[in-house]
């Protein structure tokens, strides 16, 4: 009778493990860290949906690289020059109340300031199209200028993942988690936040359905007052769940980090937060490591990789979804799924982080995106050979295959890809773990999406009248090496990870 019931502590035990490896001491950090990852993930897939819905039905998706090259790239700098002076003044959560507040300013300001009146503060379109007409090989700059407040909002968005996410975020918890600790944390903070994105997808597709009217009169659902009134219970959704991020972070600072309750379950939380090396230092402190290096190659590959696919199957949601209420409900319909994707991956994730080493972890995400990558520009190659299938058309096939591909590759992209990289910065030093992960974070991951938009731009601007359909072969070629590359850093950066991580034991 014994071993039947030891049998049965070991396999829930063993269950337990793989399902949820936090300890009940833990829950005390884990729950309001994962509910903190949640609100921004929120924002995160709300926001990410919004710049899209404002820019490609209206400009079109050919204009996303040059946003990505010519504003995007060049506010990631700034910005991060920006931080290092600030990092050296204020410790992590005063920077963290900083930076959140600025975006959600802004937020503010473009929905209820510039959005709802920009046929005053646009300039007239008619007079955009003439000039762009007039003026082929600048077509897109020109279009852009005329949207200029959907182009700031789109950088706001694109920062929003790089600086808090990828930088505000990360760079705490790497700062008072060890590597063993974050081998069990990490890809369950994923699951759990981003069951926001779920949340995010549910919020825009139902804002998007309701049949809003103004005096009693439904709106006409293309016309830019319905854009609006969509608009704005979506944007104060997302204002309100940064404001609750920033309680969030002041409750873990104030009565877990900076407090004995947590016992030993801390590693650098005792650690003064601000730095000390200038810009310049920080600067050569960057350049002189080959580690951060490897780093830096990791990040540009991703965003290259991502960025050559997004274009293509973003000009066929445009064409299947032209007006921005359409969008704004497909984008949020496609949130949901990759919430959900990213929740099974999540647990999948954890027990590989677990049970496999570093260097297995890591090379999922490039193979995944390889097979998915390659498969979607084959069929977008070949679409008007293939024709109809069924009832479907290959627009609307092509769409479904681009978005499967995004939900795979960017599901094992928020679990594995993003714990196995910040587990490299841990074993770091604090001016390291601080500046290299701003370097890294904010301007490595941008720049590498911006060398991408620049191949793309390029073309664009040499041949006005091309599209994505016309480059789509050339595309695939340049999305290959990417992968090779990104294989082949993957392999250098494990040697030091496990040699740098060596030396710290």
């Amino acid at each position: 009778m014994q071993m039947p019931n030891l049998e049965k502590k070991q396999f829930f035990s063993s269950l337990k493990e793989i399902l949820w490896p936090i300890e009940r001491s833990e829950l005390k950090l884990f729950i309001p860290m994962s509910c903190l990852m949640l609100c921004i993930l929120f924002n995160f897939g709300a926001l990410r949906s919004i710049k899209d819905s404002l820019v490609v039905p209206n400009i079109g998706a050919e204009v996303i690289s040059f946003l990505k090259l010519w504003l995007v790239l060049p506010s990631t700098i700034i910005f991060t020059l920006i931080y290092v002076k600030l990092s050296n003044i204020f410790d992590y959560e005063y920077l963290f109340y900083l930076i959140v507040s600025f975006f959600l300013g802004f937020f503010l300001i473009f929905t209820y300031i510039l959005y709802p009146d920009q046929d005053f503060y646009h300039p007239n379109s008619e007079y955009a199209q003439s000039l762009a007409i007039l003026y082929p090989n600048f077509k897109w700059f020109i279009l852009i200028a005329s949207k200029w407040s959907y182009a700031l909002m789109y950088v706001f968005c694109e920062l929003w993942s790089a600086v808090v996410i990828n930088l505000l975020f990360w760079q705490y918890a790497n700062n008072i988690f060890d590597t063993n600790l974050a081998k069990r944390f990490y890809p369950l903070l994923g699951m759990v936040g981003n069951i926001g994105l779920i949340m995010a997808g549910s919020v825009l597709v139902t804002f998007s359905n309701i049949p809003f009217g103004v005096e009693g009169e439904i709106l006409d659902k293309y016309s830019l007052e319905q854009s609006s009134v969509v608009l704005k219970p979506i944007m104060t959704t997302i204002i309100l769940s940064g404001c609750i991020a920033m309680m969030l972070y002041r409750y873990i600072n104030k009565y877990l980090v900076k407090t004995d309750k947590l016992g030993k379950l801390l590693s650098h939380s005792q650690e003064d937060t601000r730095t000390r090396l200038s810009v310049l230092d920080s600067v050569k402190l960057i350049l002189r490591s080959k580690y951060i290096g490897y780093i830096v190659i990791l990040l540009l590959c991703y965003g290259l990789a991502i960025n050559i696919l997004e274009g293509p199957w973003k000009a066929r949601v445009r064409e299947l979804h032209p007006n921005t209420v359409d969008y704004i409900n497909f984008m949020g319909r496609f949130n949901i799924y990759m919430g959900i994707s990213c929740v099974i991956a999540a647990l999948i994730g954890s027990n590989i982080l677990r049970k496999f080493s570093w260097f297995t972890a890591a090379l999922i995400t490039p193979s995944i995106l390889a097979c998915t990558g390659i498969i979607f520009f084959v069929f977008v190659i070949y679409a008007n050979d293939i024709g109809m299938i069924g009832s479907y058309s290959p627009i609307y096939l092509a769409v479904i295959i681009g978005a499967i591909q995004n939900i795979l590759s960017k599901s094992t992209k928020y679990t594995l890809f993003d714990s196995t990289k910040e587990m490299t910065y841990i074993p770091l030093s604090l001016e390291l773990r601080t500046k290299g992960k701003a370097a890294v974070e904010v301007i490595g991951l941008k720049f590498g999406k911006s060398l991408g938009a620049f191949s793309q731009s390029f073309m664009f601007i040499l041949m006005p009248t091309a599209s994505f359909d016309s480059v789509t072969f050339y595309l695939m070629i340049i999305f290959v090496v990417i992968i090779i590359l990104w294989i082949w850093d993957v392999r250098q950066l494990n040697k030091e990870y496990i040699k740098i991580k060596g030396e710290h034991e």
